[in-house]
């Protein structure tokens, strides 16, 4: 039996997440040739060098990443045809036979959402989210500085950042997994919440107009997670949901190391 491709196993995991395809999408080839054969399939938040040699070491050179292998939204190369280190982030691709996949519009468009069913399910909240929304939560009464304690623990993530009173009364949680892009940010504060989970954020954005709803009396909360951290657990999903129905080779969840280290 000839060895399953790259491209077949990338069109089976689209077709099988039931997601529409985009108009525009990042969802592409970003390295490799597609015809090449399968090994083995690692999922990842962030296809970043540390990641990919874990995975290559592993024997696993189809790559499905959440987020991009050559640090921008949609992998443009532009200026970087030269630079060393895509040079060398290219060519131990090439050497290992890595065939890269940015997998991010079709898993978030999947229903339910992939990150966000997820992240509920690894964070052990699936039994507190709120019906019809995997992102939304009511959680047991705790205090804004446990619930950050909590998620740093069963996170691994030292370098958490929460704006707000530590003693503010929490029940009810939105979460923006990954970017917690304005408007998003902003309309979900303006909602019966007390505290937005995000990934990260744009400072004079959601952080600043959280300050200023705390400013102006309001008692909300904002925890800022750091981007792999907010979506590593939705990956590791993808991975166990792959392997459901990719039977031919094996599929494992690469996670991702902390960039950031923190002061004691």
């Amino acid at each position: 039996m000839a060895a399953i491709t790259a491209l077949q196993l990338i069109t089976r995991i689209l077709d099988k997440s039931g997601a529409a395809n985009r108009p525009q999408t990042i969802d592409h080839v970003s390295a490799g040739d597609p015809t090449t054969p399968v090994m083995g399939i690692a999922t990842m938040a962030i296809a970043s060098l540390d990641c990919l040699k874990r995975a290559a070491a592993a024997g696993r050179n189809l790559i499905l990443t959440y987020d991009p292998a050559f640090w921008s939204s949609k992998d443009s190369l532009d200026g970087l045809e030269s630079n060393s280190l895509f040079l060398e982030k290219r060519d131990f691709m090439r050497a290992h036979n890595l065939v890269c996949f940015n997998l991010h519009d079709h898993w978030r468009d999947r229903m339910p959402d992939g990150i966000a069913e997820g992240m509920a399910a690894g964070l052990g909240w699936t039994q507190y989210q709120a019906a019809g929304n995997p992102a939304a939560f009511q959680l047991p009464p705790t205090t804004l500085l446990d619930l950050a304690r909590d998620l740093q623990g069963r996170l691994n993530d030292p370098t958490i950042r929460v704006v707000g009173d530590p003693k503010l009364a929490v029940r009810t949680i939105a979460a923006l997994w990954g970017n917690a892009a304005q408007m998003p940010a902003i309309r979900l504060l303006n909602t019966a919440i007390d505290v937005l989970i995000g990934g990260y954020a744009r400072e004079w954005e959601a952080v600043e107009y959280t300050q200023d709803m705390i400013a102006a009396g309001e008692k909300k909360g904002l925890i800022l997670l750091g981007e792999a951290a907010s979506v590593d657990l939705g990956m590791k999903h993808c991975a166990e949901w792959i392997a459901a129905f990719v039977p031919e080779v094996s599929v494992e969840f690469v996670s991702s190391r902390s960039p950031y280290w923190g002061l004691s």
